[in-house]
């Protein structure tokens, strides 16, 4: 026998013992914290929100500018540059 089936073999043997026992309590806690909200949903009591780092944002805007136009002409263009390119020569 194989170590992987072995050990499946053991872990399922073991599982099958420890069946948990139904509790009230685990399952009305549960039902508690479903209601409660999310972390991310939350407002910060402890502090004051980060400000926006506009330049930051900015810069990354401009550089990702600087790459989608010049690109997009060139794909949308490549028809006009090989015209131009060719000039009928093909």
């Amino acid at each position: 026998m194989s170590p992987i089936i072995a050990r499946a073999a053991i872990r399922a043997t073991r599982t099958a013992g420890q069946n948990r026992q139904f509790s009230v309590m685990r399952t009305m806690r549960n039902v508690a914290r479903s209601f409660e909200p999310h972390p991310f949903q939350r407002l910060p009591n402890a502090g004051t929100p980060q400000k926006a780092d506009w330049s930051k944002l900015v810069k990354r805007s401009a550089g990702q500018a600087m790459i989608y136009f010049p690109g997009f002409g060139f794909i949308l263009g490549w028809p006009y540059l090989a015209k131009v390119g060719l000039d009928g020569r093909m």
